[in-house]
């Protein structure tokens, strides 16, 4: 597998996927269609 690149304040994140509550599946580019914008908040945590 590649390393992956860093990204930098500004770049576009990756394609990504997650489940929904309801138990379906919704990804970014999904959410992005149409000019939607999103703002992603990433935390670090130690579980």
């Amino acid at each position: 597998m590649p390393k992956a690149e860093k990204l930098q304040v500004g770049d576009r994140a990756p394609d990504f996927t997650l489940p929904t509550l309801s138990g379906s599946s919704i990804s970014l580019s999904q959410v992005l269609q149409g000019g939607k914008r999103v703002v992603l908040a990433l935390f670090r945590s130690y579980y």
